[in-house]
């Protein structure tokens, strides 16, 4: 059975959807910069600078640090976009749930409301019946 109320929740439900994927797919992002800077800092001091040889070995260690240094910060910078975005989702999220459910509130309290007319308009059916029954009853004995 729908309501008034049926077209609009699934459109609000729809939205609310779309946005937890959305919410989940950046989410999932997130964890995957988390996980690079991780293993970019277990690199960074892991490598070590020679303690003797070359200057030129010296050189090239250091401007290997250097490197992951800044692909690091990078990754940092792109993760703190990342959280405002994931912020600004789950905001947009709770907003889409509230209004999912308010409207899937009213469909119901509609739908209820619907039952009962039914409920009751199947009643006074009975009623009616029994009634003429009763009446048919009544006529057949006077009869007799």
């Amino acid at each position: 059975m729908k309501s008034q109320f049926s077209k609009i929740a699934k459109i609000r439900k729809q939205k609310r959807d779309t946005i937890e994927r959305e919410l989940i797919k950046h989410q999932h992002k997130e964890r995957l910069i988390r996980h690079k800077i991780s293993s970019l800092y277990d690199e960074i001091t892991q490598t070590q600078l020679p303690k003797e040889g070359l200057v030129s070995a010296f050189l090239m260690v250091s401007e290997q640090k250097s490197i992951l240094n800044r692909e690091k910060k990078r990754h940092e910078e792109e993760l703190i976009a990342l959280l405002q975005v994931i912020k600004k989702l789950q905001v947009e999220y709770q907003k889409a749930h509230v209004e999912y459910e308010k409207i899937k509130y009213l469909e119901e309290q509609e739908l209820q409301v619907m039952m009962a007319k039914i409920k009751r308009e199947e009643q006074l059916y009975l009623d009616e019946i029994s009634t003429m029954l009763f009446a048919g009853e009544m006529s057949q004995k006077g009869r007799v």
